[in-house]
């Protein structure tokens, strides 16, 4: 699948396994930042170009057709990077997850990589296309070829075959970001990136000048298009994130109020466990729906063996859920996923203790705290100061003993009905924070990079702001 939509900086990390409530531990930073890889993916195409082919261009034949096949060269060059690259983290590799911070962040990358690719594609299309168009119009002069060679078929078949997949390539982008569009259609039309990957490969490789292959920009996309090439036959064989899949068994269904309906599993015994906040991928034997992604709203004790899903009816497979799943029935997980694990970033001094911690959920987005609650009420574990800030709508009441549990777990619950009350006031939690103090967020998305940029525009260190962004388109 070619990177675009959405399905969560250079440092080496390890990852946090305990609890956050022992002071003194770190967590490491992500050893990439999202912003670094697609600049990385634009300045060393650029600058091996500029070292080994812009000399030959500018000693040369300065004419606009010999500028303009140059254009024609870097971007689908620049394309075929940016599509490999993306296409690699479809796959979901374990290193490179941890490395970005988390499932929901490699994503993010992916949806970006994905959209740079559908932009390198259009602007390599135009630049082929609208010359000679204008060309022939009398609008440019016209080029001056040299003696016919012989037919290829390799190349005229890559022509063609570039050309189709590039039209289609542009076609699935605009219907992938339409998020109007039902989720198995997105889905169909996203599988459908393999095809058109492996096309644009042999498309370019066949269409690199020879030239190129004597040099390491030749070398280099080379290389990124054959990594590119397993992703993209995992994608359309459905083997993707097959090592991290479990069948499980659906053993009681609980209705609460507001639409949401408990989910409670039990994996089989080679499920690895998760931490509190994860999420996963559950898969309840929807063919045309496959897998979608759900925060664990349970913690894990191996003695029971088993986990909760809190699923809230937003769309039509969540709504229907409640009248489909039934007790005793089959289905398949994959995971864990994801580092909102309430470990904080930065070094707590064991003499103060562990640093206070800040909760904002907003809606089902409490599902990850009602996790966190369980697990320190498992542990025993009441140290970290805590707030939870739960914002909702209107009253509601999830879980329903949510006030019990806080006071078990040593939160302090502050509730807000927003449409009474209107939103939460960064303000509000601004009043809170306490040296050392981390934010871990989860609710709607635009609300949630809103709070970011108002608390880190406030003196909030930026890696004391966490917030859940996984979305799968």
């Amino acid at each position: 699948m070619l990177a675009i939509l959405t399905f969560r900086n250079i440092r080496p990390t390890a990852l946090y396994i305990g609890p956050a409530d022992n002071p003194g531990i770190r967590k490491q930073k992500p050893a990439f930042t999202m912003k670094r890889v697609p600049i990385f993916l634009v300045l060393l195409p650029l600058g091996l170009w500029s070292i080994f082919v812009l000399p030959g261009l500018l000693a040369g034949d300065p004419g606009f057709w010999n500028w303009r096949r140059a254009v024609v060269l870097l971007s689908g060059i620049l394309a075929l990077w940016w599509m490999s690259a993306g296409i690699v983290l479809a796959a979901r590799p374990r290193w490179l997850e941890q490395r970005l911070g988390g499932l929901d962040r490699l994503y993010q990358l992916h949806k970006t990589l994905g959209i740079g690719a559908g932009i390198l594609v259009f602007a390599h299309w135009m630049s082929e296309w609208l010359p000679k168009n204008l060309a022939k119009a009398g609008l440019l002069p016209p080029r001056v070829r040299g003696p016919k060679s012989p037919p290829d078929f390799a190349v005229e078949l890559a022509k063609h075959v570039g050309e189709w997949a590039g039209y289609i390539l542009l076609a699935l982008v605009v219907v992938a970001l339409v998020k109007r569009i039902p989720y198995r259609w997105f889905r169909l039309v996203h599988k459908a990136f393999g095809a058109v990957f492996l096309a644009g490969v042999f498309h370019g490789l066949i269409m690199l000048p020879g030239s190129f292959w004597q040099q390491p920009l030749g070398w280099l996309t080379a290389l990124l298009a054959a990594a590119g090439v397993v992703p993209a036959l995992l994608s359309l064989s459905g083997r993707i994130g097959r090592q991290r899949q479990y069948p499980a068994r659906i053993e009681a269904l609980h209705r609460h109020a507001d639409g949401i309906l408990e989910v409670v599993c039990r994996p089989h015994d080679d499920w690895p466990g998760h931490r509190a906040g994860q999420f996963l991928l559950a898969d309840f034997g929807t063919p045309a729906e496959g897998a979608h992604p759900f925060t664990i709203a349970s913690a894990w004790q191996r003695q029971t063996g088993t986990l909760t899903l809190a699923i809230k009816g937003l769309g039509d497979f969540t709504g229907q859920l409640a009248q489909t799943l039934r007790v005793g029935q089959a289905i398949q997980i994959e995971g864990p996923y994801g580092n909102f694990d309430f470990c904080p970033s930065t070094t707590v001094d064991r003499n103060q203790g562990p640093a206070p911690q800040i909760w904002v959920a907003g809606g089902i987005g409490v599902t990850p705290f009602v996790a966190r609650i369980n697990d320190r009420i498992a542990r025993g574990s009441t140290a970290t100061e805590t707030d939870l800030f739960y914002c909702t709508p209107r009253a509601v009441d999830y879980p329903e003993n949510l006030e019990s549990l806080c006071q078990q777990a040593g939160v302090r619950l502050h509730r807000r009905l927003t449409d009474e009350q209107g939103p939460l006031d960064p303000a509000d939690i601004q009043s809170r924070l306490k040296p050392g103090a981390s934010v871990w967020f989860c609710g709607p998305s635009a609300w949630g990079e809103a709070l970011g940029k108002a608390l880190t525009g406030n003196g909030l260190p930026r890696d004391a702001f966490h917030r859940e962004a996984f979305e799968f388109r």
